[in-house]
Parts: C-alpha cells; structure tokens; sequence
C-alpha cells in the first residue's frame, strides 16, 4: 500500500483529466440533493454561477464547489 502517489498513476491522472468539467442542472440537483427548481432558483438569484452554453444550462464544477464552502460554513 503505497501513503503516496506517483506522478504517474493512473488515478492521478483521471482526477485531473476529468472530462466533465461542466456539470447539467438536473446533475447538481442529483449531487446536492436538491430539486432541479431549486438549483434553477439559485442560478437566477446569482447565488451559483452558471453559464448558457448552446443553448442549455451548465455550472462549472470550480464553480459549485466555491459555492458549496461558501454556503456549508
């Protein structure tokens, strides 16, 4: 059992490349346990960031992890 990673490991390297950079509302909802209006209420107040791209919504996950310290404190 290794008490650190290498550089090179595998799991290092699915974390940071992560495709899914950009989370769905209704994936948010799922993750925070919210109901999808919810979330929709609190991107229109301003409260969680999030950007129309093609036409749909989607939030940043840097985004909802700010957003998620801020409001667990």
């Amino acid at each position: 059992m290794n008490l650190y990673y290498s550089p090179d490991s595998d799991e290092i390297k699915d974390e940071i490349e992560d495709a899914r950079l950009v989370l769905r509302p209704v994936e948010v909802s799922e993750l925070l346990d919210l109901h999808p209006n919810t979330v929709y209420r609190l991107m229109k107040r301003g409260s969680l960031p999030a950007q129309k791209l093609g036409g749909t919504w989607r939030i940043y996950k840097h985004d909802l992890i700010r957003f998620v310290e801020q409001y667990s404190q």
